[in-house]
């Protein structure tokens, strides 16, 4: 049974990968910050926040990345641009049961022979993506729909990397590090379109050292208390605090057509992890 103290802390886990997704889309949505300057943001302030707990228990040293690291920080840079771009055509609640479908997808693919009720799962999950970017969905285009694929597939292999690896925390201290070292180029590329507002810098930086580092760190101390299916049931609490959220406060439509595909999604989701496959985090 899981203690009560656990639980509000996976609660609080869940709210912030949620307002990932809506901070990443009202900021791109909104013009707030642009795509780039979002990640220019969101992953420095991570970097730093990361190392700071680190720093804090004496292992500072332990976030410099290594050459193995490679291919995390690869895949974290995948994720930080795709889902920065991805949210500028595609909504909150439309983008995160892509993203979600696509982690699913990759994790089951990437670990342990699936079952038969896995890959029905993500059979079901790529049917309500489908619907997304075949149907009209307002708010959703294909290339939305493509870049939040893109997202949930570079954060799935992302998360298979960390679960080979031990110490988490340490390897996602040493990716962000990886990925900030090649910020300064990111910025040089963009340096004609980059947009900045006071307000946005504040949020983009909150949501790179809060809700992204303090809540990875918080993610890898609950974890160990967590049996994989549970873990991943809890994950299914994302896509709909999502989509309900971001009807409410960001003003996004929601019709039947959302609501089905939702549906799929979570449907593939909740065959998947229950048929063995890995819950992973955001």
């Amino acid at each position: 049974m899981i203690r009560p103290q656990t639980l509000l802390l996976v609660l609080l886990v869940m709210a912030c990968f949620a307002a990932n997704s809506l901070l990443t889309r009202l900021l791109v949505n909104r013009q707030l910050l642009d795509p780039a300057a979002v990640t220019l943001a969101r992953f420095a302030a991570g970097a730093v926040m990361l190392g700071l707990i680190l720093g804090s228990q004496g292992r500072a040293r332990d976030a410099l990345p290594r050459a193995v690291d490679g291919p995390l920080i690869v895949f974290l840079g995948g994720y930080a641009l795709a889902i920065a771009y991805g949210y500028r055509h595609i909504t909150a609640a439309a983008g995160t049961f892509v993203f979600y479908a696509f982690v699913i997808v990759t994790m089951a693919a990437g670990g342990t022979k699936p079952t038969r009720r896995v890959a029905a799962g993500a059979l079901i999950a790529l049917a309500g993506v489908a619907l997304l970017a075949l149907g009209k969905v307002r708010g959703t285009t294909p290339i939305g729909v493509l870049l939040l694929a893109l997202t949930g597939t570079t954060w799935g292999a992302y998360s298979l990397g960390l679960r080979r690896r031990g110490a988490p925390l340490i390897a996602n201290a040493r990716a962000f590090v990886g990925v900030a070292l090649l910020l300064p180029l990111l910025a040089w590329v963009e340096r004609d379109v980059l947009r900045w507002t006071p307000v946005g810098l504040a949020l983009g930086l909150g949501m790179g050292a809060f809700t992204t580092a303090l809540a990875y760190a918080l993610w890898a101390r609950v974890l160990p208390a967590l049996s994989p299916l549970e873990a991943g049931m809890f994950q299914l609490l994302v896509p709909v605090l999502t989509a309900v959220t971001g009807v409410f406060v960001l003003g996004e439509p929601f019709t039947g057509q959302l609501a089905a595909a939702g549906a799929l999604v979570l449907g593939g989701m909740w065959l998947t992890i229950g048929g063995g496959g890995p819950g992973e985090r955001r």
